[in-house]
């Protein structure tokens, strides 16, 4: 490994040295998200919810930098953050901070970098090195992982290597965690085709494929598929998904997507939750412990989403989309409807999302009935 590191820093130099006469380059963002929680009044978890944060409003100011100072590509964030019944709080957020540079055919990274990749919308399966969460409301940018990377690029098909969160073994987070991986990517006619495996001491080894195909101008389907050697409770998973993007001349798309994550709560799991809350209704702080629950990454493992969505092809700046996803298992639900206008360097969002389902389904049983979000970006 120490061979490694001196193989890339020599390489590393080399390219500082023919970019040191370039000059910087930078934009900034300036964004400001407004979000309003509405409790559930009649939660099981009523009790509790006083020690936590569901329900309270909350803001954000970020100014993000974006370029190139020499050689260094990056993505800076200054986040300023209140919310109710909190202390405001800074933080700056080093999103991207990394060097690349390429001989012959060979492309080398050393840094921090954003990695997302797959096809989905709603879920992306063989997203294993970033593993960004989907359907969130007005994110912040997405915080890059540490990566010593090696690419080759041909003329039909490019792989990667990559090595990432040097030094680390089994952190708190996934993403956190020291992997190796390796990415490969070929064009096959109108079809796109990835690959992906990575080896970590968490999951033993993630091995899977996706494909983006466009039979008609005006569809796409897509597809993809994981295999996970051990989970966290040590027995094997999978994830899949498939779907399709139909687009029309008026402005209009629609997509639909269902998908399988094997890492996510049963609908049992669920009623098991339901039926301890109740259990635990003169225990306010038991309760509130409950609650964690509701931060995994997806609540079910069988999902449908149907996303319908419109840009005025005329050019004036105005969107629109109404999404619905459905958990199959427990018949729960998350409803988003959103506007958007842009223009030049201005962006403007609002909309709102609900949820709902049955007595025991996990949208039902999650604290908050729904959000109204807003959000104001302009770039400079």
């Amino acid at each position: 490994m120490k061979s490694l590191f001196f193989l890339l820093s020599v390489l590393f130099l080399q390219a500082v040295k023919a970019e040191e006469e370039k000059s910087i380059d930078l934009n900034t963002k300036s964004r400001f998200i407004l979000e309003a929680r509405e409790l559930r009044r009649d939660s099981v978890f009523g009790p509790g919810l006083q020690f936590t944060t569901f329900g309270q409003d909350r803001g954000r100011f970020e100014e993000e930098v974006r370029g190139k100072v020499g050689p260094v590509s990056l993505l800076l964030t200054g986040i300023g953050a209140v919310q109710e019944r909190q202390s405001p709080n800074t933080r700056i957020v080093s999103n991207e901070v990394y060097t690349d540079f390429a001989l012959d055919k060979n492309h080398f990274t050393i840094g921090k970098k954003i990695l997302s990749g797959d096809v989905g919308y709603g879920f992306r399966p063989i997203d294993v090195i970033q593993r960004e969460q989907r359907l969130q409301v007005l994110p912040p940018a997405l915080v890059g992982v540490p990566v010593l990377a090696w690419e080759r690029f041909t003329a039909d098909e490019a792989w990667s290597l990559l090595y990432t969160n040097p030094g680390h073994r089994q952190r708190s987070d996934p993403k956190a965690d020291g992997a190796l991986a390796a990415r490969y990517y070929t064009r096959v006619g109108k079809t796109d085709v990835h690959a992906v495996a990575r080896a970590s001491d968490r999951y033993g080894y993630e091995a899977g494929g996706a494909f983006s195909s466009v039979p008609h101008e005006s569809t796409e389907l897509h597809a993809s598929f994981l295999s996970i050697h051990r989970t966290e409770n040590g027995k094997p998973a999978s994830k899949a998904l498939a779907g399709f993007t139909w687009t029309f001349e008026n402005g209009f798309s629609l997509l639909g997507e269902a998908w399988w994550d094997g890492t996510a709560p049963t609908a049992q799991d669920w009623k098991n939750l339901n039926t301890r809350a109740k259990f635990l209704q003169n225990n306010p702080q038991a309760l509130a412990g409950l609650t964690r629950m509701f931060s995994v990454p997806g609540y079910a493992r069988s999902n449908a989403l149907a996303r319908i969505a419109w840009t005025d092809p005329a050019g004036s700046g105005w969107s629109a989309s109404f999404d619905f996803l459905r958990t199959l298992e427990d018949r729960g639900y998350a409803a988003t409807a959103a506007v958007g206008y842009e223009a030049d360097r201005l962006r403007l969002d609002a909309g709102v999302r609900r949820f709902g389902g049955k007595p025991d389904a996990a949208y039902r049983l999650l604290p908050e009935r729904g959000v109204l979000f807003a959000g104001v970006s302009l770039a400079f």
